[in-house]
């Protein structure tokens, strides 16, 4: 039972890893389908590109996380069955959420258009 587990949530930390790997490198055009998408990050290539490169990195050190806290999980000879399935589920939900939540946080600090629209130039009178 307790392999079983480890396998899965390690064959979903991988496929969450796979999938960031594009996020990551900003290969992935704006879609609705595949990414971070939120009003924002439709709406601007900057802030798209930005957040998904952002989320793609958060998602891969919560699935480095989540892979940690389960093996070692699976490692502590005394854990009970129902301890480790609820820890597993944990383990799976918690970090990707956290990414998810400070992804959202760092999204609404982006201004459309990229930094170069952060600063206005000023002639001097």
């Amino acid at each position: 039972m307790f392999f079983k587990g480890l396998v899965t949530v390690l064959a979903i930390d991988f496929i969450f890893v796979v999938l960031s790997i594009p996020l990551i490198l900003r290969r992935v055009p704006r879609n609705i389908i595949y990414g971070f998408r939120t009003c924002a990050t439709l709406s601007d290539d900057f802030v798209w590109y930005e957040t998904n490169a952002y989320f793609g990195r958060g998602l891969v050190v919560s699935s480095v996380v989540s892979a940690a806290v389960v093996f070692m999980l699976f490692e502590v000879p005394a854990v009970s069955q129902r301890f480790f399935f609820l820890s597993t589920i944990g383990a799976l939900v918690v970090p990707p959420l956290v990414a998810t939540l400070v992804t959202l946080r760092f999204a609404r600090s982006l201004t459309p258009g990229g930094p170069t629209n952060t600063h206005t130039a000023t002639v001097p009178r």
